[in-house]
């Protein structure tokens, strides 16, 4: 079954510059538990609960150059189709004929959003060929993908696997098994728990206060990692790593820089066995240890007895081993 409904205003700004405009407003009856597919060409997407138990849909797409016709034909030959099937919605904007190429010439502006409210226990099916997909609020099985755009996610529960080709990631509060990855931005996540992998080829990574198992790495930028209730594995290739752990330690600890400084604030009465080195910088310690190898570029020995396993390594820089605060190790 096919539900569209749409209007379609083209007019001229000036006698050089054209204006298409497109709004499509849907509602549709579904059930708890459903999915959503969201698959457009280009714009922003932004999924959050709605208070009715319904899904809605609102859709705003703009073409802003100097060939009307072309606008018109553009918006013809892409439609957004709204769909239901079983207990499945589906939105999508994509050009019907098949032709994946689309040239203009001259100044053109192209801007489209997707506003979608769907039931609180919905799992969703996001991607856009160029826009920020944001979702929060819902439990279900998440997917997100953008060929460049930002990712925003928040007090999501249940698996999320998200990848964007050019842009930031956030997280707030999020539950469950959590896949993250882009090609060019910064990850930046508070809160939640589960199991967090997170991946950058070009930008810092922050993860503070989560509960679970987290491995974070980037090929260029640094690492801030505070407070991690779980096995904690952290890579970077380029930049410094800075971390703070909890008390009691829950898991193993494993912090590699290929060029960048170390420094890890560890609770007083934690038990490690630690493997240090530090190709070209020094290792320097504030808490006392019982040490087997101790050089200025490789520490080897026990805290407090031994335990979890803490292996710290960087080719280029220092590695700095101190007490945590109280009010990190508190938390």
């Amino acid at each position: 079954m096919h539900l569209r409904t749409a209007f379609i205003l083209a007019l001229t700004a000036s006698s050089a510059f054209a204006l298409s405009e497109e709004r499509v407003n849907q509602q549709l009856e579904v059930a708890s538990g459903g999915k959503l597919v969201v698959d457009v060409e280009f714009g922003s997407i932004d999924v959050s609960p709605a208070t009715d138990g319904k899904v809605s849909v609102e859709a705003y797409r703009k073409i802003d150059s100097n060939d009307e016709g072309r606008e018109k034909d553009y918006l013809a030959q892409s439609p957004i189709v709204v769909s239901k099937e079983g207990n499945t919605v589906t939105v999508r904007a994509r050009r019907t004929n098949g032709d994946k190429r689309w040239s203009w010439s001259g100044s053109i502006t192209m801007d489209a959003r997707y506003t979608v409210r769907v039931p609180k226990q919905f799992s969703a099916d996001l991607r856009t060929s160029g826009g920020t997909i944001a979702a929060n609020g819902i439990s279900g099985d998440i997917k997100a993908d953008t060929s460049g755009g930002k990712l925003k996610f928040s007090q999501l529960q249940g698996p999320l696997n998200a990848r964007t080709s050019g842009g930031g990631i956030a997280m707030n509060a999020c539950e469950g098994p959590m896949i993250v990855s882009t090609s060019g931005g910064d990850i930046d996540s508070d809160g939640g728990s589960g199991k967090l992998e997170a991946r950058t080829s070009g930008g810092a990574i922050s993860v503070r206060n989560f509960v679970g198992d987290t491995e974070v790495k980037t090929s260029g930028g640094k690492l801030t990692l505070e407070n991690i209730k779980g096995r904690l594995t952290g890579k970077t290739s380029a930049g410094a790593i800075t971390a703070s752990l909890v008390d009691p330690v829950p898991g193993d600890v494993s912090l590699h820089t290929s060029a960048g400084s170390i420094d890890i604030a560890i609770p007083p009465k934690a038990g490690f066995t630690v493997d240090a080195k530090a190709s070209m910088g020094n290792i320097r310690t504030e808490i006392p240890m019982l040490a087997t190898r101790s050089d200025d570029d490789r520490l080897e020995g026990t805290l407090n007895g031994g335990g979890k396993a803490l292996s710290l390594r960087t080719s280029v820089g220092s590695i700095t081993i101190k007490p945590a605060g109280s009010q990190t190790a508190a938390r």
